[in-house]
């Protein structure tokens, strides 16, 4: 073989081996897509697979996180980096999860309702789950909390239902009330501080039941005597999620199409918190073990975290 030959191989293979590189450099260096692009809501599917639009977030009994989505309930071991399905078992009649509750004494004992799934508990941290909403009209629970203080209260918004309240744990269920003027409840929370009205009617069970809704924040007494709207800054806002702790009782998160909002007067006013702002956060949790932990996740499963209490946000996923 001639050297001219030979120096046209050498050639081509260098001429392949260049294209090849190439090719891997400019994929291993593609530009950082915008958070409100299509395409970064396509890979935030891909995040976590199977999940699809997520709604709820909370910690476990041994600190990891769970998450619950249409497409089922799902776990993360590595502080929400990723996330594998849980295989449930027991009375789990669907797989569109919109509210995750836990006890706060015994973090193993969780609730959860969402739609066609009625309320339901687990006793061994989410594995299996048993009906808990006997007394509840419907099935498609959005609206799910517990009063932190006396664990045994619970309250439930089912769909076209109105209010339920459980005074036994989640054994039997009474219908309170309507529910806020405004259609499309969200999410719920409660927050069990002793108010102007519990003292003076020497109430023990005190607190406020708040709803997130398609027009803001509103908030009822423990005597279910109607709802106030506890600000105009959320008017015609769709407010997905709001978390709350009995640590704290005055600070509560509310996530929207805009971020996420944090109120240090019990939902009275509310700032903007920097750092997420333009993100769809439908899902809120705070670490009951460290209050200044907050995990939130955009509604395609872009997870986020905070280690100073909403200051500053790092991506996990």
């Amino acid at each position: 073989m001639s050297n001219g030959v030979n120096k046209k191989i050498i050639t081509s293979i260098i001429i392949i081996g260049a294209i090849i590189l190439g090719y891997f450099l400019g994929a291993g260096n593609k530009p950082v897509v915008p958070l409100s692009s299509p395409d970064h809501q396509e890979a935030g599917n891909a995040r976590i697979p199977g999940a699809h639009h997520i709604h709820a977030l909370a910690y476990n009994y041994d600190g990891n996180l769970l998450l619950g989505a249409h497409g089922g309930l799902f776990e993360s071991k590595n502080r929400g980096k990723t996330f594998e399905k849980i295989q449930t078992k027991g009375s789990v009649n669907a797989d569109d999860w919109m509210s995750i509750v836990s006890h706060p004494q015994n973090r193993k004992i969780l609730f959860a309702g969402g739609h066609d799934l009625g309320v339901i508990k687990s006793e061994d941290g989410g594995v299996t789950w048993m009906r808990a909403d006997e007394g509840i009209k419907g099935t498609d629970i959005h609206g799910l909390a517990i009063n932190q203080r006396n664990p045994n209260w619970l309250f439930a918004y089912s769909v076209d239902n109105g209010v339920f309240r459980s005074k036994d744990g989640g054994v039997s269920w009474k219908r309170m009330d309507d529910g806020p003027d405004n259609p499309g409840v969200r999410s719920f929370a409660y927050m069990a501080v002793q108010t102007s009205m519990d003292k003076s009617m020497g109430w023990d069970n005190w607190g406020l039941l708040f709803a997130g809704t398609a027009d803001g924040v509103y908030q009822s007494f423990s005597c279910f005597c109607g709802w106030t709207k506890t600000t105009d800054v959320f008017n015609n806002t769709t407010v997905y999620t709001l978390a709350a702790l009995h640590k704290d009782l005055e600070i509560m998160y509310a996530g929207t199409k805009d971020g996420i909002w944090k109120s240090g007067d019990e939902g009275g006013s509310w700032e903007n918190l920097n750092g997420l702002k333009g993100l769809k956060i439908a899902a809120i949790a705070i670490n009951p073990d460290n209050s200044q932990e907050i995990t939130a996740s955009t509604e395609d499963g872009v997870v986020y975290q905070s280690n100073d209490a909403g200051d500053s946000w790092q991506q996990m996923n």
